[in-house]
């Protein structure tokens, strides 16, 4: 009686993880595109752009490794392609946490000139050192033989990542609405970071708490 409910609830969260992984890609693509060839114009997007390019070698040191991580991430989920291929699995593994190393210091660096100033900040360099913290976690456990709890890290350190993609829909919202709130990419980016951050840890720990064995089984 189980089985098709937990089917159905495993299906929507490969959706949900697929669709955010190709939002991160897309996010990261844009921006790499972005700091070659900047909006020209007045637009919002324009000023985003402006914004980003006075640390261009910053910028790509997070996008270019974040741009990898959501496009390898994945494969380290697929239960499959895991038992298949334990040896790749481990050394994408130890890529990942590399790309995870650069990513959380350079998001933490960049975090000292937000777009969305002191909301914004709170939020990248408080999820950020929880990102270090998770992947530190998941390193210790996995090097002392503790697989399970290894994964759940991993799902907290990953989750947070993907908490950046939650946050470009948010701000999608924001933007089109911005006609009628008169709200600025300065005023709703800090926000926007919150509640995406938040939001996609959250479910996280929530796929964990679902997944977990029972303690003696």
């Amino acid at each position: 009686m189980q089985a098709e409910p937990v089917a159905q609830r495993d299906r929507r969260a490969w959706i949900a993880f697929a669709v955010l992984c190709a939002i991160g890609a897309a996010a990261a693509a844009r921006r790499i595109v972005a700091l070659g060839a900047p909006t020209a114009g007045s637009s919002r997007f324009a000023g985003l752009d402006a914004h980003f390019a006075p640390q261009a070698g910053l910028v790509l040191l997070h996008i270019v490794p974040s741009l990898l991580f959501v496009l390898l991430v994945p494969l380290q989920f697929v239960s499959s392609w895991r038992r298949r291929h334990l040896q790749l699995h481990r050394w994408t593994g130890r890529v990942i946490m590399g790309l995870g190393l650069v990513i959380g210091i350079s998001a933490l660096r960049l975090s000292s000139h937000p777009v969305g100033g002191l909301a914004e900040g709170t939020a990248t360099i408080f999820f950020g050192c929880f990102f270090l913290f998770a992947l530190a976690k998941a390193w210790w456990h996995v090097r002392h033989g503790r697989v399970q709890l290894h994964r759940e890290w991993v799902t907290r350190m990953v989750a947070i990542a993907l908490g950046v993609a939650t946050t470009r829909p948010i701000m999608g919202v924001f933007f089109a609405t911005s006609v009628l709130t008169g709200l600025t990419p300065q005023q709703f980016f800090g926000p926007a970071m919150w509640l995406g951050l938040t939001s996609t840890y959250l479910a996280g720990e929530a796929w964990i708490h679902a997944r977990r064995m029972p303690r003696g089984v």
